[in-house]
């Protein structure tokens, strides 16, 4: 599978999310790409005050499901912006090491 192919993109893309439950799936770039929402790591934290965000914006809006219609569109397309964004980063590194390798 090319490093290009977007299916090799999106494994990639799932393990820096933890989308995969390791100790049932074996993903051999597992042992290299880290989930980063991982206790400790980088977006932990940024994860856990979004929620709690979430919670009390769903409160003060009165929200009985605790959910917000509004709240919910605006998280969703901030992550396809994310992923779509992380997608063409992957192209592009790919293409600018290959540059570099070929100079």
């Amino acid at each position: 599978m090319s490093v290009r192919d977007k299916k090799f993109k999106t494994v990639i893309y799932d393990l820096m999310n933890g989308a995969y439950n390791l100790d049932e799936c074996e993903i051999e770039e597992s042992k290299v790409v880290e989930d980063e929402f991982a206790e400790g790591k980088y977006c932990e934290p940024l994860y856990a005050q979004m929620l709690a965000a979430y919670e009390r914006l769903c409160n003060r809006l009165h929200e009985p499901s605790g959910e917000d219609k509004d709240v919910e569109i605006i998280i969703s397309s901030l992550l396809d912006i994310g992923r779509y964004q992380s997608m063409k980063m992957f192209d592009y590194g790919a293409f600018f090491a290959k540059k570099e390798n070929n100079q």
